[in-house]
């Protein structure tokens, strides 16, 4: 019997010491000893300790050999003898938890941005003080209370029960909602999932308050002279028209673009249909925005854009014209396009892809200037202006039937071409170099420039993607170099560098591009040596698995189809 509670008394997780009257230690668990491991005189220290806390109040945490423990006692007697029951917690561990906790929270609510963490039952878990600023409510009132509780959402509108469900994130999404307290808040949150083992354990969202992004930015401004058209671009205010661009936004000195610019001005004044042809990427929207913007009128209304290949042809028409309740098996009054579009531009991008039989339609509506809703009998006015675009020549279109010959001329009482990358080389590095300053800003890296060798590869491609392959590429090559005074053609994702048929010459490179090709080629034949075991190849590179990792991604190293 008193070996087996010796041996439950040392299984448990606190130190257990009993006293006798004379406060002498008769008996110490094996936690008891861990609590003084490294001690000459553990009796002597536990004696010592145990005197002082007689007069300690019960609960009261003390600190004994750079541990913290928490005590408590019980008097016991049997028969004539009497003897204090001593335990001892060990909190050292659940102290300096409490103590990151309390970091961490310090952290959070220091930021400016809002967090907000739920856990995996939908119960509110942290709150942060920059949240509280913007939606003006108390985290003791919603610390513990189901996400629909505090916020007038259902399970399908909560950006967080959502990523609970699928596990995936959501990101910069803009949010209009009303909180119980009814009010409103407009915001540009990231939902985050959380996982553990394969198990979503919590979700987080991290939240900017649009009013003071853009009071923010207004202030910074005019610091910001060297940049200032990218600047513009970064606080576009999308809150009150849904657009980014103005017409000082479009970067170009060629005299193609220079006086592309200047008509583009003209047209805005006169709110005439408009037809814009340009290639995929050489920034139709960006011009239809500006234009939009440039008008006294259109600027303070709706910028309503649509892409006619991306909706389906039974969805098109009740987006453009909206629905009356009862049209079809399940319809309701919906406001299309048109209407929501108000006194502001409707651009139909890509119009070469609306269906003839909607062609027909939207060239009553141009000459009437009337429409009615799908169902509906009355007759309601277009006070937009239309703005629409094409990828494929406007003649083309019309010889290959993509577009009516009758909607054509009346799409086009104005028109003009975008033309391509390739018929402007001028742009061509002066676009780089506003997208190298752009996405330097925005990752926060050093502003370096091209090397000349890959400039006189920039001027002989012929960019089929436009102005679009181009920022992509800047964007890619920019948050993947690294620590480097000139952007080199091995920097550039390596399917990219076979398009440029960039040709390496010894005799001419500098000490960074041979140094950059000894180490891709040393990485690659280790790959190949160890068939792409990350692990192998590491050790015998002498790098870590994860280092080998980050140069793989960042010198776009690809295994070889065998």
């Amino acid at each position: 019997m008193h070996s087996l509670l010796q041996k439950i008394l040392n299984e448990i997780k606190l130190a257990v010491i009993i006293l006798d009257s004379n406060e002498n230690i008769i008996y110490a668990n094996q936690h008891a000893g861990n609590l003084f491991e490294g001690s000459t005189n553990i009796e002597g220290e536990i004696a010592h300790i145990l005197k002082a806390d007689i007069d300690h109040k019960k609960g009261e945490k003390i600190e004994c050999n750079s541990k913290i423990l928490l005590p408590s006692w019980t008097p016991i007697t049997i028969g004539k003898r009497h003897y204090t029951l001593f335990c001892f917690e060990d909190c050292t561990y659940k102290e300096e938890l409490e103590e990151l906790n309390y970091c961490f929270s310090t952290i959070l609510n220091s930021i400016n941005e809002g967090v907000l963490l739920v856990d995996s039952d939908g119960m509110i878990r942290f709150y942060n003080n920059q949240l509280r600023d913007f939606e003006g409510l108390s985290p003791d009132m919603l610390l513990g209370k189901h996400i629909t509780e505090v916020y007038k959402v259902n399970a399908l509108e909560s950006e967080h029960l959502t990523v609970l469900k699928t596990k995936s994130p959501i990101i910069d999404r803009y949010q209009k909602y009303k909180t119980v307290q009814n009010r409103e808040v407009h915001l540009v949150a990231s939902t985050y999932p959380i996982l553990k083992s394969g198990r979503i354990i919590s979700t987080y969202s991290i939240s900017r308050n649009l009013s003071k992004v853009k009071e923010l930015l207004d202030n910074t401004k005019l610091l910001q002279k060297d940049f200032t058209p990218i600047v513009e671009n970064l606080i576009a205010d999308e809150a009150n028209n849904n657009t980014r661009y103005s017409l000082d936004s479009i970067v170009g000195n060629s005299p193609e673009i220079r006086s592309l610019i200047e008509k583009a001005r003209r047209a805005a004044h006169v709110l005439s249909p408009l037809l814009i042809y340009g290639e995929t990427g050489t920034g139709k929207e960006l011009f239809v925005q500006g234009i939009h913007n440039e008008n006294s009128i259109t600027r303070n209304h709706p910028f309503i854009a649509i892409n006619c290949a991306a909706i389906p042809e039974s969805l098109l028409e009740s987006l453009l014209f909206g629905t009356v309740q009862g049209a079809f098996t399940g319809s309701r009054n919906t406001t299309g396009l048109i209407e929501q579009a108000d006194y502001g531009t409707l651009f139909l991008d890509e119009i070469n892809s609306m269906p003839l039989g909607l062609q027909a339609k939207l060239l009553r509506v141009l000459q009437e200037n009337k429409y009615r809703k799908l169902g509906g009998k009355e007759e309601l006015p277009v006070n937009c202006r239309i703005i629409s675009s094409t990828n494929i020549a406007p003649s083309e279109c019309v010889k290959k039937s993509l577009i009516r010959k009758d909607l054509y001329y009346r799409l086009s009482v104005i028109s003009f071409t975008i033309p391509p990358l390739r018929d402007r080389p001028e742009d061509i590095l002066t676009l780089a170099d506003h997208f190298i300053k752009l996405f330097s800003m925005k990752y926060g890296r050093p502003i370096i420039p091209v090397s000349d060798k890959l400039k006189a590869a920039f001027l002989k491609y012929d960019w089929p993607g436009n102005v679009r392959e181009l920022e992509h590429i800047i964007e890619s090559t920019v948050t993947m170099i690294d620590d480097e005074n000139t952007i080199l053609p091995g920097h550039l994702p390596s399917d990219m560098i076979s398009k440029l048929q960039i040709k390496e010459e010894s005799k001419t490179a500098t000490l960074a591009e041979i140094l950059l090709e000894a180490e891709t080629k040393a990485i690659s034949d280790t790959l190949e040596e160890y068939c792409w075991n990350i692990s192998k190849s590491a050790a015998a590179l002498g790098i870590s698995r994860q280092n080998l990792q980050y140069r793989i991604r960042k010198l776009s190293i690809n295994r070889h189809k065998s």
